[in-house]
Parts: C-alpha cells; sequence; structure tokens
C-alpha cells in the first residue's frame, strides 16, 4: 500500500518528451482543470518527517488477513520460504559469476483498466504511457535522479532487469492497446469492487486505476491511500494486480507535479517485496508479520536494506531509526519500498526476490514466458485500427484566436490523418495535430479521419469550439439573459463535463418568470464540472460595473459536496480568476430533498451579485459558471444581469471570501479564500473565551488561495479571523 500524507511534499515531476504536443496538450488543460477544481484536491506542499507511525500501510494489512485462514497461512509461509531460498540461489550464482548478474530481461505484459466516475478521471493514452515510462525507468535504473543515491549505496544499487510493455492482445486475441476503459461510480470506491474488468493474472500484470482507493480521500486526517497491491501467491487472489488513484498514474495530465512512484512501489509489492521497515528494527513486531518463517529471516528478507523503524516521510538524510553504529545502515530513505520523497533505488537483494518469483511456476513465470509474450503481442504485435478521438486546446476562444487540435486516437496508432473545420481557417488538415484560425463568432463543428495499415474510423463532434467575438463584443457594458425564449442564446456556451448531461433549457420554474436553466443531478456524476459562459462583454469605460444572477439548489443530505464558482477572464478563457464560490449552506436555498426538487415560489431562490469594477479595461472579459456535481439535487439558473447599476454587492475592498471545509471537523480543515485583494494575510482563530489558540501568517500569488490546515484544537466552537490591509473576514468553526 502506498500512501500519501497530506503534508508530503510532490516536489519532483519529469516530464514525457514523447508525442510532445499532445503532452503540451494535456499539461496546458489540466492547469485549466486545475483552476477550476483546486478547492477539491487540496495539498499541502511542506514535508513533515514526523508523527507518522499512525499511518498504517494496507498492503501488510492484507497480507495479515490472509494469515488469519490457517490454510492460506501455511500456503504464505510455504510461498515465502520458497522465494527466500530461491534468492538466496540466485545471489549464489551470482557470486559465481564474479557478480556480474544475468543479462536477461524479463518482459511483464500490462493491462490498465481505467474505471473512472467523470471525464475529470478518465485519464488520457499519454498520461498511462507516461506512468509505465518512469516504471520502466525505475526499474531498469535510467531514473535521472539515480545520481542523489548515497555513495554507502551505491554497490547495492540495482538495475532490475525487468521491463513493462502494454499489451497489444487481449485475452480474446483481438488487438488492444492495453488499456480499457469503464464508467463506474465504483471508481469512488476505489476498493475490491471498482476491479470490474479483470484480464487472466496469469498472463497480463493487471493495473486498475480509479477515483479513490479504499476509503480515504485528501481530506482525510493522517493521510489518505495512494494504492495498493497483493503479494504473489500459489493460489492468486481475484484482484490480483495493483490498484492506485488516477492522478497517482505517471507525472502529466492529472498527476502533474507527482513524481509517478506509487506504481513503482506498488508493483514491488506484486513481485514480493516487503518494505523495508517490515518488522522494525530487530525483526519482530512492527507492521509486517515477520517471524513467518523464524526470527533469522528479520525484516524485508533483503540482507542490503538496512532495518527500519518505521515508515520514511520527506528527505532526512541522517535519518538512523535504529540506532545503527555502522554509517552504511542508516536508513535508506532512497528505496523505492520505503515513503520518502527521495526514493531512487532498488538493492541487488531485492532484485533477487524479484527474479525468484518470475521465475517460480507457482507465482509469475507465465507473465514473462515467450509463449506469453505471443499470446499477449507484445512480441510481433498486430497492426490495430486507431478509433478516432480529438480533442482541443480550448473550447472556448474569441475570433482571430489561433487554436491547436489534437489526435487522441486510441486502439492503434494512426498514420495519417484528415480534419475538418467548417468555418475555420485552414477549412482542412492532414496534420496530426493542426492550429485553426476563426474569423466569425459561432458554435462549430469538428470531424476527424485517421487511418493505418489496419483499417480507418471517423468521428464528429458538433459545436465542439465556441468563438466569441472579442472585436466588436455584442455587449457593451451591459448584458442580460432570463432564458424566456425556451433556448440558450448562441452568444452563450454549455460545456459538458463528459457525461452528457449539461445545463438545459427549463419550463416550469424562473426566480422571477416561467424559464431558467437547470442541471439535472438524475443523469450527472458525481465530481462532474458543468459550465455555463458568457458572451464576450465590453467593459472599457464602464462605471459600477456588477454580475446579478438568481440560483436555487435543494441538497439530498448534510454530506453532499456540490459546489458552484463564478470565474472571470480578461484574455478568452486562456485564464480564469474565480470571483466567487458557493458550497454548503452558503450554496442550498432550500430544505434538503430526497425527490427531485423544483424551487416552488421566489422563496426558494438567491439573488448574488458581484462586484466588478476591477475588471473594467480595454480588453472585453468573459464569465463563466462551474458546478461541480456532490451528490445532491438539482440546481438552477436564471436572471443573469451584468451592467452599470446600484452596487448591492460585497464591496470591492472587502470582497474577499472564504470557505471553511469540513465544518464541523475533527482536526482537519480546507481553507479557500477567493477575491482577494491582499497578497499578505493573517490567520487567527480564537475560543471563546477570546484567547488565540492558532496562528499563522499567510502569502498568496494570486486572488485565490486553498490548503489544508492541521489543527490539534479541543472539541469545541472557535471563531477563524483573517485580516490583511484590505480585507476582514470572520467564521464561526466546529471541532468535534
Amino acid at each position: 500500500m502506498y500512501f500519501l500524507s497530506p503534508n508530503y511534499s510532490q516536489a519532483k515531476a519529469s516530464i514525457f518528451v514523447h508525442r510532445f504536443p499532445k503532452i503540451l496538450f494535456l499539461m496546458k488543460r489540466f492547469f485549466s482543470i486545475l483552476a477550476v477544481i483546486s478547492t477539491s484536491f487540496a495539498f499541502a506542499q511542506t514535508a513533515d518527517e514526523h508523527n507518522h507511525n499512525h499511518l498504517k500501510c494496507t498492503f501488510d494489512e492484507h497480507y495479515q488477513d490472509a494469515l488469519q485462514d490457517e490454510q492460506v497461512a501455511d500456503e504464505m509461509r510455504a510461498t515465502e520460504l520458497a522465494i527466500y531460498e530461491a534468492a538466496q540461489n540466485i545471489k549464489r550464482e551470482n557470486l559465481l559469476r564474479k557478480n556480474n548478474s544475468s543479462t536477461v530481461i524479463y518482459t511483464v505484459p500490462v493491462v490498465v483498466h481505467v474505471i473512472y466516475a467523470t471525464q475529470a478521471d478518465n485519464i488520457s493514452v499519454a498520461q498511462i504511457e507516461d506512468g509505465i515510462r518512469v516504471l520502466n525507468e525505475d526499474y531498469q535504473r535510467l531514473n535521472a535522479d539515480t545520481t542523489q543515491t548515497r555513495n554507502q549505496f551505491k554497490g547495492v544499487a540495482s538495475d532490475m532487469q525487468i521491463e513493462f510493455k502494454l499489451a497489444k492482445k487481449d485475452p480474446s486475441g483481438n488487438c488492444t492497446d492495453g488499456i480499457t476503459r469503464t464508467q463506474s461510480l465504483q471508481s469512488l470506491s476505489g476498493t475490491e469492487s471498482a476491479k470490474l474488468v479483470k484480464w487472466n493474472q496469469e498472463r497480463y500484470l493487471n493495473i486498475w486505476v480509479t477515483r479513490h482507493v479504499g476509503n480515504t480521500t485528501p481530506s482525510d486526517p493522517g493521510g489518505y491511500t495512494l494504492g495498493y497491491s497483493f503479494f504473489p501467491r500459489t493460489n492468486k487472489v481475484s484482484g490480483d494486480g495493483v490498484i492506485l488513484r488516477h492522478d497517482a498514474m505517471g507525472t502529466i495530465g492529472t498527476a502533474a507535479g507527482n513524481d509517478g512512484r506509487t506504481l513503482t512501489h506498488e508493483v514491488g509489492h506484486y513481485l514480493a517485496l516487503h518494505h523495508p521497515f517490515a518488522g522494525s528494527c530487530n525483526g519482530v513486531g512492527g507492521q509486517n508479520p515477520v517471524g513467518l518463517l523464524g526470527n533469522n529471516y528479520a525484516n524485508d528478507y533483503c540482507d542490503d536494506t538496512p532495518p527500519v523503524d518505521e515508515s520514511n516521510f520527506g528527505c532526512n538524510l541522517s535519518t538512523n531509526s535504529c540506532s545503527n553504529d555502522n554509517p552504511n545502515l542508516v536508513d535508506q530513505i532512497e528505496n523505492y519500498m520505503d515513503y520518502a520523497n527521495c526514493q531512487n533505488m532498488f538493492t541487488e537483494d531485492q532484485k533477487a526476490r524479484v527474479h525468484a518469483v518470475l521465475t517460480m511456476s507457482n507465482l509469475r513465470s507465465t507473465l514473462v514466458s515467450t509463449s506469453n509474450h505471443a499470446f499477449t503481442g507484445i512480441t510481433n504485435p498486430p497492426a490495430c485500427t486507431p478509433e478516432a478521438i480529438a480533442d482541443v486546446e480550448r473550447k472556448v476562444i474569441c475570433t482571430n484566436e489561433s487554436v491547436q487540435f489534437f489526435d487522441i486516437s486510441e486502439e492503434g496508432d494512426p498514420t495519417s490523418w484528415s480534419w475538418s473545420f467548417p468555418g475555420g481557417t485552414p477549412a482542412t488538415s492532414n496534420a496530426e495535430n493542426p492550429t485553426v484560425t476563426y474569423a466569425q463568432p459561432g458554435k462549430y463543428s469538428v470531424s476527424l479521419s485517421v487511418s493505418n495499415s489496419a483499417g480507418s474510423d471517423n468521428v464528429t463532434y458538433t459545436e465542439f469550439i465556441s468563438v466569441k467575438n472579442s472585436a466588436n463584443p455584442f455587449f457593451t457594458t451591459t448584458w442580460t439573459e432570463s432564458f424566456e425564449n425556451g433556448s440558450i442564446p448562441l452568444v452563450m456556451s454549455v460545456i459538458d463535463g463528459g457525461d452528457g448531461n449539461k445545463f438545459q433549457p427549463y419550463q416550469n420554474a424562473g426566480s422571477h418568470q416561467d424559464k431558467s436553466l437547470i442541471l439535472s443531478e438524475a443523469n450527472n456524476s458525481e465530481g462532474e464540472l458543468d459550465e455555463l459562459i458568457s458572451p464576450a462583454i465590453n467593459t472599457a469605460n464602464g462605471v459600477d460595473l456588477n454580475l446579478f444572477f438568481d440560483f436555487a439548489f435543494a441538497a439530498r443530505n448534510n454530506n453532499n459536496t456540490d459546489q458552484l464558482e463564478v470565474y472571470v477572464s480578461r484574455d478568452c478563457g486562456e485564464n480564469w480568476i474565480r470571483r466567487r464560490f458557493y458550497n454548503g449552506s452558503r450554496l442550498r436555498t432550500a430544505n434538503n430533498t430526497t425527490g427531485l426538487f423544483v424551487p416552488n415560489g421566489p422563496g426558494q431562490w438567491s439573488t448574488e451579485s458581484i462586484n466588478f469594477n476591477a475588471y473594467i479595461g480595454p480588453d472585453p472579459i468573459i464569465i463563466k459558471f462551474v458546478f461541480e456535481n456532490g451528490g445532491g439535487n438539482n440546481f438552477f439558473i436564471d436572471n443573469i444581469r451584468f451592467g452599470e447599476g446600484q452596487d448591492v454587492s460585497i464591496p470591492e475592498f472587502a470582497s474577499a471570501d472564504m470557505a471553511l471545509y469540513p465544518n464541523p471537523t475533527e482536526g482537519r480543515i480546507n481553507l479557500s479564500l477567493s477575491d482577494l485583494m491582499d497578497r499578505d494575510l493573517e490567520l487567527e482563530i480564537i475560543d471563546l473565551s477570546g484567547k488565540t489558540v492558532y496562528s499563522q501568517e499567510l502569502h498568496s500569488e494570486g486572488p485565490s488561495l486553498d490548503m489544508q490546515l492541521d489543527l490539534n484544537l479541543k472539541a469545541g466552537a472557535y471563531l477563524v479571523n483573517l485580516r490583511g490591509e484590505n480585507t476582514s473576514l470572520q467564521q464561526k468553526l466546529l471541532v468535534q
């Protein structure tokens, strides 16, 4: 099991340069998405190297759970003994070769099953390939950070001589790219129930990629789980393989900022490697069931990994948790099987164990056999017909602005492309990733046909890109829309998050008349992001500009996490600035209901206003509403007005917005700030007697800030104060 502490630094990020245009696009799109979902996934960026012994590795728990069955325990004991003895034989053979290891490369066929809840976690082929790249570099010691291995361990650092390849044939002999995709809310569980697709575990290393793993999320106290796997057994478990979070696969896309080594660690367990901290310092006790073969087989059964008292975090090179006098026996925090964030090596003894597993007929030898390589298509791979899929750098642009389209086809690799861009320049292209300009505003379709020696495929996307009129905006300082004509105007854009459910006209409920827009919860996937985007609005020479809008929403229960955010862009959607967000009780305008919510009168609508004087300028602005489904009910929006008029919104000098969640909390809270005028702020928490119990200086690089706070506070009520030169906010906090 691989855990991420909320204070675990993810500083390293290598860039995958294969298919560079696609990767550039994915990185751009990721940072655009990140601006939208940053309040949902808040990661602290400092490494805390202490007090992590409360983190339990579920790999060890699975291992110990298996031992509760006496028959299984006998099987595991026999397996461990067989692996140990085979590894010792391999080590002796290597000594006879004068320490020259065998030149054999073991190749493991891989299938990646993407089990996704929404398109946000339906990761790309490029991100999956990047994850396999990291895996291969680490197992062949081709990783760029091998120079960071300390001198005392360089002599035992090992090229594991293992290669991982995505399968090219599925179990039925059909063409495949080694990736399956299944949309299911089981992705939110990330447990054994999420393993909805399983290929023959004797022939493929199955890797499942999900939204969550286990019942932990980034907001959980004590850290959360990134992945887990099962130890090799004669009688394989049904879910034999590796499961990990989508944002832990590779280093790009949703995993940008990650080092990609969760998979390296979990595959190590899959190949019979234990944690270096197994058994603590003396090989008895600790987290693993050491002593399974007798206490003389202590810790992780590898002589060249010094004993470690408990898992390491951060990168403290002086850590010597077992007080070893020998400098070569300090904690080997570089080892991929620990948790530190400066991992860069396996050892020769670990290699011997892995090779033992890959050569034992009752464990994993079938995987690396020549016959299985032919069966899975990794030797003499067949040509597969590509499945045409296209994407675009941005779906909302302005007139005379260039935008790049990308072929992200799957199954087979195309060798030729034919694009059609009605209304664009050029109107057609044979390039793989063409750039197009649109001179006129509107909504345009795009078609792509791809082919290779195995066949061809084509796809057409209707209203794939929206073009706003920036040179001559339709609206100057004033724009209103109440949807009373029963449709969404062409000058507005609706972006579906991927589940086919998006903002639609609704005929029988409005905040002031009969009609509005609805985002129905009936077909909306949890975690889905749906967008409603305004036309371009000219603000030059405007005075007292304000946005007004009405919304209505009811939750199903108090645990729902739905959220509405309002953004503004000054550069035609290239960059977005969050102005306001609504969640929890601030979003709910009616009582919870398990039936389908429809507002029944003015009392179930909220009218909101936001001042836009800070965004008056020569370039037009675009406003975006983003709703994130958190399991609640129908959401309605109506009567959007922008223009000059009485400012009934929060004054600009005090417009900063603060959200604390969860609230009540058991000790950890997420802090989200919007519309900050100040960059330097002071956060203070006081109890009801007026005593300051927590304080922290904050610095924001922009108008928004998201972070986590670990609070060691007694149960009770507190006041959270945020102060700056132009900021004064206060909110109540309940600690359970």
